[in-house]
């Protein structure tokens, strides 16, 4: 299993499409970035730096429709059942190493907006002292976000096996959820507060809600198992010619 792990990971940094996923997740993160040409404190560096956090997790959900749905259409996973891996082994690999694809996209351009806010604005210790535990919090959330998020994409093109109709309605998803959100003025007052891309805004909120970061790595958590639970189940019951 670890070498089939292994060659999961090899092949996500040899793709093309997650290296050109990533680059443009990287430089939208950080031209993008709100209040990028003015002063903000060291209380604001945070929330300014992971603003589009919710923005950039598009990215991987394309990312994760491209890999699966060519993996199903190149017979890659069909191959691998036949080379007598078992079908939980080869899901957990192809997940695992989708994952890392995932973090890399998602956290990379706003950890380097925070060092380049520190490095500008010239943040003293007290700054590390004060809101290095909220950042590692802020990281850690955010990863189980973007990851719920993906987990759905996952769920689509176990069930279609196809990159047309995975990208088409991973995508749509997301831009549901987007428009959801936009629609009204306090997502903390309906029931949008669910989802993912709520939570992954309401981290960023301050004064910070209590127990907000509890709340959303729960949130992240139980989809992600969801998703992931019945994507398996459908992997399991295919028939894979």
């Amino acid at each position: 299993m670890i070498n089939l792990f292994r060659t999961e990971v090899y092949k996500l940094f040899l793709s093309k499409s997650f290296w050109l996923v990533f680059i443009m997740s990287t430089l939208f993160g950080i031209t993008m970035t709100s209040d990028s040409n003015t002063s903000i404190t060291g209380y604001e560096n945070i929330g300014v730096s992971f603003y589009y956090a919710c923005l950039l997790m598009v990215f991987p959900i394309l990312l994760g429709a491209i890999s699966f749905g060519n993996d199903f259409l190149d017979r890659t996973i069909n191959n691998g059942v036949c080379a007598g891996h078992s079908r939980f082994q080869i899901f957990i690999c192809k997940v695992s190493a989708y994952f890392i694809g995932v973090n890399l996209v998602i956290l990379f351009s706003p950890i380097v907006n925070v060092i380049l806010n520190i490095i500008l604005h010239r943040y003293t210790t007290v700054y590390f002292m004060n809101e290095g535990n909220i950042l590692a919090k802020t990281i850690i959330t955010t990863s189980l976000l973007g990851m719920a998020m993906s987990s759905v994409s996952i769920f689509i093109a176990f069930m279609f096996r196809d990159i047309g109709k995975t990208v088409g309605i991973s995508v749509g998803i997301y831009f549901i959820n987007i428009s959801l959100l936009n629609s009204t003025n306090d997502i903390r007052t309906t029931i949008f507060r669910y989802l993912p891309l709520a939570q992954a805004r309401l981290i960023l909120y301050r004064p910070l809600i209590p127990n907000q970061f509890k709340d959303a790595g729960l949130i992240g958590i139980c989809i992600i198992l969801f998703f992931l639970s019945i994507s398996y189940f459908l992997f399991k019951k295919a028939e894979l010619r």
